[in-house]
């Protein structure tokens, strides 16, 4: 197994990354004492050794924690640095109340380490015998204490630091490979065969009918249809004033195979210049159109309106819930879903209803 793939799997799976911390701070403990232990330390053999290491090793998981995972994710990337200073403060002085208190309560309960202290260090002994709040104010005056936590932060920090941005970088990676695949998709989705099909066959009704003016209508509007489809195909935005007119291109070709259907199209932003990502409505209109029926008293309602940067497009359309088993939709929609979440993140609204064999469906985009 690589390191790339044990740390994917490692991220993946919560349990993995439990177990990948405990067995970090195990590592840390031993590490410090087997340090403590291979040294001139007096303290080496006395109970210290091991206890000394473990309230250590606790410290830095009370400053790590709340540090990298609330702290700087919650108030330092959000540039509140009055609240940081504070909480991060009150961070620093409940590791140094913890180290205090518990070496305090270490030499009291063990008798070995006290007696090595007195011969030792009687001098510190005598401080550690004072008050919790002398030791504590000690300890806060101490620079090696700082140097010491700082630095043993370091280590932990820098491997959630690398950790986090490899997950970053991968993600990123993904969301590209997610973009390109998407865009192979929405070209293959462009041009449903089942609706160039039907223009085609439109046309030629029209030309055996010598209906002359109709059909040459049909071409322009076919082959302005097919232009636009492909020349915007790759670009990230245009005009919403451009969409607008491939929607009443397309509605008009689609209109050539209803007989009873009625088409309503209304909008306010028929001269708008605000720029959206192409081709966003037509898997809606088109999917409106493939399942309506075509029977008299039937609608095809559908509505575009901009107010300042807020966009709202609707479809109603009637269709027959038995023959299409609820299954409306197909891979225009699929994609359509897939790029709103890439272009507008949490900046849409896109919701669908159904209510007496009526079909809605609402979007509502932020254009800022």
């Amino acid at each position: 197994m690589t390191l790339e793939s044990l740390i994917d799997k490692r991220n993946s799976s919560k349990t993995a990354r439990i177990v990948s911390h405990i067995l970090f701070w195990i590592v840390m403990f031993f590490s410090s004492y087997y340090f403590i232990r291979t040294s001139f330390d007096p303290y080496k053999d006395t109970p210290l050794s091991y206890l000394t290491p473990l309230r250590h090793t606790i410290g830095l998981l009370v400053v790590f924690y709340p540090l990298m995972y609330v702290l700087i994710p919650r108030l330092l990337k959000r540039k509140r640095w009055i609240i940081f200073i504070c909480y991060f403060s009150l961070l620093i002085f409940s590791f140094i109340f913890m180290d205090a208190l518990g070496e305090k309560t270490t030499l009291y309960f063990c008798d070995s380490c006290r007696i090595m202290a007195e011969d030792k260090n009687p001098d510190y002994l005598n401080v550690i015998q004072k008050s919790l709040i002398d030791n504590i104010l000690y300890k806060a005056s101490n620079i090696g204490l700082y140097f010491n936590l700082f630095s043993s932060l370091i280590l932990p920090i820098a491997i959630k630091s690398s950790l986090g941005y490899y997950q970053f970088y991968t993600k990123n990676l993904q969301l590209e490979k997610d973009k390109i695949q998407l865009e192979l998709n929405f070209l293959k989705a462009q041009v449903n065969p089942h609706f160039l099909f039907n223009t085609l066959n439109n046309l030629y009704g029209l030309i055996i009918h010598k209906r002359i003016d109709e059909s040459a209508e049909t071409v322009t509007r076919l082959s302005d249809f097919m232009r636009y489809s492909l020349e915007n195909a790759h670009k990230g935005h245009i005009l919403l004033s451009e969409e607008i007119k491939l929607i009443r291109n397309y509605i008009e070709l689609e209109v050539l195979r209803l007989n009873y259907t009625k088409v309503s199209f209304t909008t306010n932003a028929a001269e708008n210049n605000k720029s959206l990502p192409p081709l966003l409505f037509i898997p809606l209109i088109e999917n409106a159109f493939k399942y309506t029926i075509d029977k008299k008293e039937t609608n095809i309602l559908i509505d575009l309106n901009v107010n300042d940067y807020e966009l709202h497009f609707t479809v109603h359309n009637t269709f027959d819930e038995h023959k299409s088993n609820n299954e409306i939709g197909g891979l225009g929609l699929s994609n359509l879903k897939k790029r709103l979440i890439l272009y507008f993140s949490d900046s849409y609204v896109y919701n669908v209803d159904i209510e007496d064999s009526v079909y809605k469906v609402y979007l509502k985009l932020d254009l800022k």
